[in-house]
C-alpha cells in the first residue's frame, strides 16, 4: 500500500515540468522546468522537504533540441542528450546551490536513432535502451569521454507481456511498471564491465503503482521505493521487495 510523504509539494510552482524530468538523486529530488530552471527538495523516508533553486545558465532549452535529459548521479551533473545524439553535462552543487556552465562530453553519437527509446547513467557509462528491448552500453574513457557502444547480454526489457509505462535502473536492476501497475524487475547478475547480464522479470511490488487516484504527474525509483509524484504535487511512496 502506498504511503504518503508529507512535506513541500512538488513540482508545482506553475512553470510546467515534464513527467520525464524530475530525478532523484542521493538525497534529493531534482527537478528541471521548461524554463530550464533546477530546483532540488531534500529528501528523506517519509518526508520532503522545501524545494531551492541551483541558479545558473538553463538547462535543455537552447541549440539542438534536447532528446533525453537525465541526472547522472554518481557525477552530480545533468546530462543534456540532444537530437544529434550529442551529450552535454551540467555539474550541480548541492552544497554551494549552483548549476554549472554546460560542458560537451566527447563520444560518438548516443541515442539518437528513432528507435532508441532511453538513456540511463550507470558509474561505468550511459545505457541505452531500444524498442527491441536490448541495451548498449557506452563505457566512459573519462568523466569527460565514452567510447562505442556494447551490447548487454539480457533478456529484453519491458517488450513483452502488458505494455510498459515507466521504465527505470535503479542499483543493481531494471524496474518496469506497466500500465496495469504492475512492477516488475530484472536483476543484473554481473557486472556493466562484464557484459552486465540480467536475470529474467520477477514481481518486485504488491501494489498498484500509478493507477487511479489524482493523476500522476512523475514517477521515479529511488533507494528501495518507487515514488509517485502526482498533479497536485503529492509524493506517494510503493515499497520494492
Amino acid at each position: 500500500m502506498a504511503q504518503h510523504w508529507h512535506g513541500a509539494p512538488v513540482a508545482s510552482s506553475g512553470v510546467h515540468v515534464r513527467h520525464d524530468r524530475v530525478f532523484p538523486a542521493k538525497n534529493h529530488l531534482v527537478v528541471v522546468n521548461d524554463n530550464g530552471e533546477v530546483w532540488a527538495h531534500p529528501l528523506s523516508a517519509g518526508s520532503v522537504g522545501g524545494a531551492f533553486q541551483l541558479p545558473g545558465p538553463a538547462v535543455a532549452v537552447h541549440g539542438v533540441p534536447p532528446k533525453f535529459v537525465i541526472l547522472d548521479k554518481h557525477h552530480s551533473r545533468i546530462l543534456v542528450i540532444n537530437a544529434a545524439g550529442e551529450v552535454w553535462a551540467h555539474d550541480l552543487d548541492f552544497n554551494s546551490h549552483h548549476t554549472g556552465n554546460a560542458y560537451h562530453v566527447q563520444g560518438p553519437a548516443v541515442g539518437h536513432a528513432s528507435h532508441d527509446l532511453e538513456i540511463y547513467a550507470t558509474k561505468q557509462g550511459l545505457a541505452v535502451r531500444n524498442a527491441n528491448g536490448e541495451i548498449w552500453v557506452h563505457h566512459y574513457v573519462n568523466r569527460n569521454a565514452y567510447g562505442g557502444a556494447s551490447k548487454m547480454n539480457s533478456p529484453a526489457i519491458a517488450v513483452h507481456g502488458t505494455p510498459s509505462r515507466y521504465v527505470f535502473k535503479s542499483h543493481r536492476r531494471f524496474i518496469v511498471v506497466n500500465t496495469a501497475g504492475e512492477v516488475w524487475a530484472h536483476q543484473r547478475t554481473a557486472g556493466w564491465d562484464h557484459g552486465g547480464n540480467f536475470a529474467g522479470a520477477y514481481k518486485a511490488s504488491n501494489d498498484a503503482v500509478a493507477v487511479g487516484g489524482v493523476p500522476a504527474k512523475a514517477v521515479v525509483p529511488w533507494k528501495n521505493y518507487i515514488l509517485v509524484i502526482n498533479q497536485a504535487g503529492e509524493v506517494w511512496a510503493h515499497t520494492l521487495h
